[in-house]
C-alpha cells in the first residue's frame, strides 16, 4: 500500500473457515475497533461488507489480511475486491509466531483474527497482495486441477511404497494360504496403480490446455521444466502480476535465506515463511535443471567449488530458476539459455 502515514489506517484481520469467518478491526496501535462473526454465505458476506463502512468509511483507508485456504474464501474475496484494493494474503507462519511468542498461547477465532490484523501492522511490506486475476474462473480451475494432480500423484507414491512392502512380505512368506492372500492384494493394487497413472495422464493433458490459456507455456522452453512444473509455478504463485519486484517473488517462494545477526556475528538460515508448495516446485525444477541443463549443472558445480554444500548450491540453482521464471512470465519471452 502506497501510503506514507499508516497511523489513521484501519487494519482488518479475517480468520476464514469453511462455514464461518471472523473479522476483527484494529488501528495502527492495535486498539480494537470492532469484531464480526459472519457465515460463509452470500448473506453472511453481504453482512460483512455492510459492517466494514461502519468501522471506516473510506475504502482506500482499509487494509485487509486474510488467512485460510482450500478455496473457502474465494467468494468473500471476490466480493471484497469490488470495493477494496488493499487485500493481502497472510502466511499462517506469521500468526503462529505471534501466538507462540506472545503472552497468550490459547487459540480462538477472534484471537486469530486479531493476530492476523497485527501481522498487517508489522509485515505489510512483505505480504503479497491478493488480486482479481487470482479469482478468475480460469485461474481457479487451474488451481483445482493442479490440486487434483498433486493428490493423485501422492496417492500413487503411497501405493507404490505399500506394494513394495507387500511384495517383500510375499517373498518371505512360506504359507501357501497367506501367499495367496498377499498375491491377491498385489494384483488388485497393481490394477489401482494403473488407474492412477491413467488419471495422471489425463490430468496432464488438461493442465497443458490450461497452461496455454494462462500464457505460461513459454516456461516449457526451459530445459527440465514440463507441463506439471510449469502449471504448479503459475498456480502456487497466484500470478506474477502480484509481485512488483523479483525480490518479493523470491521471498514469497521461500528461497531467500533469513538473516540471523547478533552483534558482529551474521548468519543466514532457511526461510520457512514462504509458500512451501511453490518452494517444493522450484526444488523439483532445480533437480531437473541439474540433470537436463548443462549451464545449470555448471552453475551448481561452481557453487560447490566455492565452498557451499550441495544443499546450499541447490538453493542457489532454485533462486536462479525463480529469477528466470519471473522474467519470462513478465515478458512472455521464451528461454534464451
Amino acid at each position: 500500500m502506497e501510503q506514507t502515514n499508516l497511523n489513521d489506517v484501519t487494519f482488518v484481520g479475517i480468520d476464514a473457515h469453511p462455514s464461518e469467518h471472523t473479522a476483527l478491526a484494529i488501528n495502527r496501535f492495535e486498539d480494537e475497533k470492532g469484531i464480526l462473526r459472519f457465515e460463509n454465505t452470500r448473506e453472511g458476506i453481504a453482512r460483512f461488507l455492510s459492517w466494514l463502512p461502519t468501522i471506516d468509511t473510506r475504502s482506500d483507508n482499509v487494509i485487509v489480511g486474510i488467512e485460510g485456504g482450500a478455496g473457502m474464501q474465494n467468494e468473500l474475496l471476490r466480493q471484497l475486491l469490488l470495493n477494496y484494493s488493499n487485500v493481502y494474503e497472510i502466511n499462517p507462519v506469521y500468526t503462529k509466531q505471534r501466538r507462540t511468542f506472545g503472552t497468550r498461547a490459547d487459540k480462538s477465532d477472534p484471537f486469530d483474527a486479531k493476530l492476523i490484523a497485527e501481522v498487517l501492522t508489522k509485515k505489510l511490506s512483505f505480504l503479497p497482495r491478493i488480486t482479481k486475476d487470482q479469482l478468475s474462473s480460469q485461474r481457479l480451475i487451474l488451481k483445482k486441477v493442479v490440486w487434483f494432480y498433486e493428490e493423485v500423484t501422492l496417492q500413487g507414491a503411497r501405493l507404490q511404497i505399500q506394494l513394495k512392502q507387500v511384495k517383500a512380505q510375499y517373498e518371505l512368506c512360506s504359507s501357501p494360504a497367506e501367499k495367496k492372500i498377499l498375491g491377491s492384494i498385489v494384483k488388485d493394487q497393481n490394477r489401482t496403480l494403473i488407474q492412477i497413472r491413467k488419471q495422471q495422464k489425463k490430468l496432464e493433458e488438461n493442465l497443458k490446455i490450461l497452461l496455454g490459456r494462462e500464457g505460461g507455456d513459454n516456461l516449457l522452453t526451459i530445459p527440465g521444466i514440463g507441463v506439471t512444473l510449469a502449471t504448479k509455478i503459475i498456480s502456487h504463485s497466484g500470478g506474477i502480476t502480484r509481485f512488483k519486484s523479483i525480490d518479493k517473488f523470491i521471498k514469497y517462494s521461500g528461497i531467500a535465506p533469513t538473516e540471523k545477526s547478533s552483534g558482529k556475528s551474521k548468519r543466514y538460515i532457511k526461510n520457512t515463511k514462504g509458500n512451501r508448495k511453490l518452494n517444493s516446485t522450484f526444488y523439483l525444477a532445480a533437480l531437473g535443471q541439474i540433470n537436463w541443463n548443462p549451464k545449470a549443472k555448471e552453475y551448481y558445480q561452481k557453487k560447490i567449488k566455492e565452498g557451499k554444500s550441495k544443499k546450499q548450491s541447490l538453493v542457489c540453482v532454485m533462486k536462479r530458476i525463480a529469477c528466470i521464471v519471473y522474467g519470462m512470465l513478465k515478458s512472455g519471452e521464451d528461454y534464451r539459455g
